[in-house]
């Protein structure tokens, strides 16, 4: 059985992956050399690919267990890094170190709230 999530339900997560993403910038400006503000242009650009995955992939409407939402979240941020790894080689000068921090923690965070968030739904 579908998740199926309500549209509040929906943008309540996507406000705390959005808070999610700007901790994960500010712990990245304080490991790496990159600056917060420099950061703040991944941080913005990465929220918006991310609620387009979220709608591309249908991970709050169509999963149904633990393991699709995980992998759904895996998958999205490995393709959000390719694009924006592109986009930094063109535009962008971010270290490449500094984003692959900050997607490190991104996928932390994003799996912990999925787990947090979903673990009354599903009972695997």
């Amino acid at each position: 059985m579908p998740v199926n999530l309500p549209a509040k339900h929906i943008y309540m997560l996507n406000l705390i992956s959005g808070i999610l993403f700007f901790l994960a910038s500010t712990i990245t400006s304080l490991m790496t050399a990159a600056n917060f503000q420099t950061l703040l242009v991944l941080t913005i650009i990465v929220i918006i690919y991310w609620i387009l995955a979220v709608t591309l992939t249908g991970l709050y409407k169509t999963s149904r267990n633990m393991k699709q939402i995980h992998l759904k979240t895996l998958i999205s941020i490995v393709i959000i890094m390719v694009v924006f790894a592109i986009q930094q080689l063109m535009f962008i000068k971010i270290p490449f170190s500094a984003s692959f921090v900050f997607f490190a923690f991104s996928l932390v965070f994003l799996i912990l709230l999925h787990i947090m968030y979903f673990r009354l739904r599903f009972h695997d």
